[in-house]
C-alpha cells in the first residue's frame, strides 16, 4: 500500500464532492498533520474524525524536521505546508495536494505529489466509483474549486464519456 500524505485542498474537495470515503477505500495509507487539521472547519473536521477513530487516518503532531534549508526559508511557504513536506520526506510517502506551491516545491526536491483529478482517476481504477459518477462530482468541483486545471478537467470527461 502506498503512503500518502494528504494537504487540507484536498480533504477539502473530496468532503465538498462526499467521495471522503473514496479516498480511504482507494488502497493508500493516508496520513497527515495536525496544522492541515486545524485548517479545517468543524464539519470538515467531524467527517474525518470517524476516519480517525477508525485508523484509517493518521494524524501526526509533532513539528517539521528534515526541511532542505531552501524549502524552509521559502516564506510563501505556509507552516503546515512544511509540515506536510517534512512528513512525506520521513515517511518516504507521496504527498496530496492543490497548492501550486507546495506541488512545484516537492517536485523540485524529487518529492512524487498528485491532486484530487489523480485520486478521481484512482477511485475508477480502484472501482469505487463508476466514470459518469467521476464526471459528475469533478463538474460539481469546478464550480467550487477555481483552481483546477481546466485542460485537465476537459480531458478527464472526455476520457471517462
Amino acid at each position: 500500500m502506498r503512503v500518502a500524505v494528504t494537504d487540507a485542498n484536498i480533504f477539502i474537495d473530496v468532503i465538498h464532492i462526499e467521495l471522503q470515503d473514496e479516498l480511504f477505500a482507494a488502497e493508500l495509507e493516508i496520513h497527515t498533520t495536525l496544522s492541515v487539521l486545524d485548517e479545517l472547519n468543524e464539519r470538515q473536521q467531524a467527517i474525518l474524525a470517524t476516519h480517525i477513530k477508525q485508523k484509517q487516518l493518521t494524524v501526526h503532531s509533532k513539528e517539521p524536521t528534515n526541511i532542505p534549508r531552501e524549502v524552509e526559508a521559502n516564506k510563501r511557504l505556509s507552516p503546515s505546508d512544511k509540515s506536510v513536506f517534512s512528513l512525506a520526506i520521513e515517511l518516504h510517502a507521496l504527498i496530496l495536494t492543490g497548492d501550486g506551491l507546495l506541488r512545484k516545491v516537492s517536485v523540485s526536491q524529487k518529492i512524487e505529489v498528485h491532486g484530487i483529478i489523480w485520486l478521481l482517476d484512482r477511485f475508477i481504477e480502484k472501482n469505487l466509483i463508476a466514470k459518469n459518477k467521476a464526471t459528475e462530482q469533478l463538474r460539481r468541483l469546478m464550480l467550487y474549486n477555481k483552481r483546477l486545471p481546466v485542460e485537465d478537467c476537459e480531458k478527464r470527461f472526455k476520457d471517462w464519456s
